[in-house]
């Protein structure tokens, strides 16, 4: 008996599913989990082993220069938030500063 596909729900309201690993490693995530997640095709996420698991958590695009997760656009391929670019494009940004 196979056991790819098998859902099971738990009494904390938490859903799971058990999946097979191909011979390269890869496992599709169940159309219910990423719906859950907020998981579009191309979405980023990290990987960490924790007490003996493996932890797979989305990764929220942030601005490069100040952290900010809102209102972000890409420059350069780097997410920047539109309140920095703005300091940019006036000449206020503080940190900037001459190089000889």
């Amino acid at each position: 008996m196979t056991t790819a596909g098998m859902a099971s729900d738990h009494a904390n309201g938490s859903v799971g599913s058990v999946r097979s690993i191909d011979e390269n490693g890869r496992i599709v995530v169940p159309a219910e989990l990423r719906k859950r997640a907020g998981l579009d095709a191309g979405a980023l996420v990290d990987f960490r082993f924790v007490d003996g698991s493996i932890v797979m958590t989305k990764v929220r695009a942030a601005c490069v220069l100040c952290g900010g997760t809102e209102q972000l656009t890409q420059r350069h391929g780097k997410d920047v938030c539109s309140p920095c670019l703005q300091e940019i494009r006036d000449g206020h940004d503080p940190v900037d500063r001459q190089i000889p």
